[in-house]
């Protein structure tokens, strides 16, 4: 019988970033986590993804910080307007300090992104 021993694939993702993007990578996966500990965490499309009942939300490295984003981002309630979506890509929040995070706010994007997926 194989054991089954492996690194997380996110965490492996997060240990390539530079230090400055790794603090945002692992702000916003406690976030995530925090919100939505049922989601099914893994790499996909080279970026940490969230599933649950199909994509939920991820995270990608850019040039200039991380991006935040959700695959139904345009069906979110977006008060503040902080996603955008260029260029065909998916709505993302674009963090380059941890200045940028706001918990409550993210919390309450990733209980929205939850909720599409299951209706």
């Amino acid at each position: 019988m194989r054991s089954k021993i492996s690194t997380n694939q996110v965490d492996e993702y997060i240990d390539k970033l530079s230090p400055e993007k790794q603090l945002l990578a692992q702000a916003v996966r406690q976030i995530i986590s925090h919100t939505a500990a049922h989601l099914e965490e893994c790499v996909r499309w080279e970026n940490p993804c969230y599933f649950f009942y199909g994509p939920v939300c991820y995270f990608a490295s850019s040039r200039s910080g991380l991006h935040f984003g959700f695959f139904r981002g345009k069906e979110l309630s977006d008060p503040h307007r902080r996603l955008v979506s260029r260029n065909g890509q998916l709505p993302h929040i674009k963090l380059r300090t941890l200045d940028d995070i706001d918990e409550e706010y993210f919390s309450d994007l990733v209980r929205q992104a939850v909720h599409l997926n299951q209706n």
